[in-house]
């Protein structure tokens, strides 16, 4: 072998091993299947949470993270760790059922290209008071493409400590299934003044061959792109040759909650809004800015209309910044004027907590002040939330229901024949309960 092969060999062997990741155990029992920020800790420190985890598509940032199968369309995901130095980061993807678990298919049988790949874009803060390093990919690439429909989570590693540092749900869809969706005013009189109810009707099922519909298709129902408020499970009422119809009087309805609360801190230099004050401080040593918003009410009387994102939040600069980079970090103080709640706990709840209960977003009570408080480090943006109290089996919002408000309802339709290995996504709708009738 003569020295111009080994040097092409050694350099082959440099750029596979500086372009592809390592593995990481997809099964491991460490992970979460949803959409999650990992708080670990390595033998000589502890990581960072993932901040601002955001999954967007590339053409609309506000449309839910779903893309067509085998078509030009990409999704963006973006996050920042709060560190001054660069990690090395990789990134790969898992199939789930519809039920969020482990498909029985392998990465082999839903992915193009290399299963594992390390995230080489990153910048780091500028002109900010928190240093932070933005990390962010597209995907498909042209290092991984996906052959299978379905649900899926991106997992991000620490490759160093192969670690997760972070996960994030979206869903691949196959355009098949014709679903026309309707959200009315429920047929039952007790639930007209709280709920909103959704039929609806799936057409030319028979492009599927699909030979008993009930238990070929399984039918989930999702208010407000949170996977903890679902209805699943649906079969429909009626069967003929071309359609299959979901008309039921009460199974398929939602409590209609209420518009969410919202604040605007897109800038730091002047009032958004719900923002009473904007101070920097020195908190632990560090400068930092910091927020207190209104103290919020729950008052549960008519019904009162307000824009919002049904739950979401947006990051943005006001002045012209790169949002990315640019946008600082903000010590956000919530308040709720209520009474003590014994044996419950109230938490902050919507995207900016990933549609979770997390430890960092319950609140305490001020027993001088009779309100509840809470600190959360957000980036600049805008954002809605709720408030909620939870057990182990039920969330449940602090405000009252009403059938005016204005919720995004999702349907997702799933096939699975008999011999089928995995949970195909053939059939998507959405609708809002803007024009409720």
């Amino acid at each position: 072998m003569n020295k111009r092969i080994i040097l092409l060999t050694y350099l082959s062997i440099f750029l596979v091993n500086n372009t592809h990741s390592q593995s990481f155990d997809i099964y491991s029992e460490s992970l979460y299947l949803k959409d999650f920020n990992y708080n670990t800790k390595t033998s000589n420190s502890s990581v960072n949470f993932a901040k601002s985890v955001k999954i967007e598509h590339e053409t609309n940032e506000l449309l839910d993270p779903i893309i067509g199968l085998n078509t030009s369309e990409k999704l963006k995901l973006s996050f920042d760790i709060l560190a001054s130095e660069a990690t090395t980061y990789a990134y790969t993807f898992i199939h789930c059922d519809s039920d969020w678990q482990h498909s029985d298919i392998t990465q082999s049988e839903y992915l193009n290209g290399f299963f594992d790949n390390y995230i080489n874009n990153f910048e780091y803060s500028f002109n900010t008071l928190t240093p932070y390093v933005n990390y962010n990919i597209a995907f498909p690439n042209e290092d991984i493409q996906f052959t299978k429909s379905g649900n899926y989570v991106i997992l991000i590693y620490d490759t160093e400590n192969n670690i997760p540092v972070l996960s994030k749900r979206f869903m691949i869809y196959e355009d098949i299934l014709n679903i026309e969706m309707y959200v009315k005013i429920p047929s039952l009189a007790q639930d007209r003044k709280e709920k909103q109810e959704i039929d609806f009707y799936i057409k030319e099922f028979n492009r599927l061959n699909i030979i008993d519909p009930k238990q070929e298709l399984k039918i989930i129902i999702q208010q407000n792109d949170d996977w903890n408020n679902i209805i699943d499970n649906c079969k429909p009422s009626f069967i003929n040759n071309k359609v299959l119809e979901f008309d039921y009087q009460g199974d398929l309805s939602f409590n209609g909650g209420n518009e969410f609360f919202d604040f605007d801190i897109k800038s730091l230099r002047y009032i958004g809004k719900n923002v009473h004050s904007i101070e920097q401080k020195m908190i632990q040593g560090y400068q930092i800015y910091c927020v207190d918003l209104f103290t919020d009410e729950i008052i549960n009387e008519d019904y009162e209309f307000k824009y919002d994102l049904n739950g979401k939040y947006v990051l943005s600069v006001e002045e012209p910044k790169n949002r990315n980079i640019e946008g600082d970090y903000v010590l956000v103080k919530f308040s709720l004027s209520n009474r003590e709640l014994k044996n419950q706990n109230i938490y902050i709840y919507g995207e900016l907590t990933n549609w979770d209960i997390l430890p960092e977003a319950e609140m305490k009570y001020d027993t001088q002040r009779k309100y509840y408080y809470c600190y959360l480090y957000l980036k600049q943006g805008y954002y809605n939330y709720q408030y909620v109290t939870s057990d182990k089996s039920e969330i449940t919002y602090l405000n009252s229901n009403y059938s005016e408000t204005r919720n995004q309802y999702s349907i997702y339709a799933y096939y699975t024949p008999s011999w089928g290995s995995y949970d195909r996504l053939v059939g998507i709708s959405k609708s809002t309960s803007n024009a409720l009738k």
